[in-house]
This record gives structure tokens, C-alpha cells and sequence, in this order.
């Protein structure tokens, strides 16, 4: 049983960690989007332009946690690809959540 706890923290933490994250960018999109920043993937903007802001952002966030959740569901399978799946993840949103607030910054030292 002790070799359970920590296992089941080895998945937790970048599953939350990624719903965060994917939380952020839905906040960060939407601030770029109301300053007049046009949204970089194709995917999402085709959303937004049929549902408007919210709505895009809300469907596209929602439909990428949900998919969170399928990754998460499978530790039980494939907890090695469901860790690498959940590092990728994060790193890329990472990334793009560095690049966000970078923008920020520069944008409020103007």
C-alpha cells in the first residue's frame, strides 16, 4: 500500500498541474483576444469566430481538459505514456504561458 501513495501523486500532480494550465491559457487567451491579438491556432479561432470569444474559449478549454481526463483515465493501462503525455503537455503550455506574460510584461512597461 505504500507504493501506492506515491505512484498516485506521480499522475496527480501533472494532471492538476495541466488543468491548470490549461486554465491560464484560457485566461490569457482571452486577455490577447480583447486587446485585439488574433488567435494563433486555426482550430480555435474558427471556434471563436462561430461562438464568439467566450464561447470559442470555453468550447476549446473544455474539449482540451476533457481530453486531460482521457489521458488521466488510462494511468492504470500506460502510467509511463500517461506521464510523458502529461510532461509534454505542461511544457508546451508552459512555454506558452512564459511567452504569454513575456508579451504582458512588454506590453505594460510601454
Amino acid at each position: 500500500m505504500a507504493m501506492t501513495a506515491p505512484l498516485m501523486s506521480a499522475v496527480w500532480f501533472p494532471f492538476i498541474a495541466n488543468l491548470l494550465l490549461q486554465i491560464f491559457d484560457g485566461v490569457l487567451s482571452y486577455h490577447f483576444l480583447s486587446e485585439g491579438v488574433p488567435e494563433a491556432n486555426p482550430l480555435v479561432s474558427r471556434v471563436i469566430s462561430e461562438w464568439g470569444v467566450v464561447g470559442g474559449l470555453l468550447c476549446s478549454k473544455t474539449f482540451a481538459c476533457l481530453l486531460l481526463f482521457l489521458i488521466f483515465a488510462l494511468r492504470n493501462r500506460r502510467r509511463s505514456l500517461t506521464l510523458k503525455a502529461f510532461t509534454v503537455t505542461a511544457a508546451v503550455y508552459g512555454c506558452v504561458a512564459i511567452v504569454g506574460l513575456s508579451a504582458m510584461l512588454l506590453q505594460l512597461t510601454e
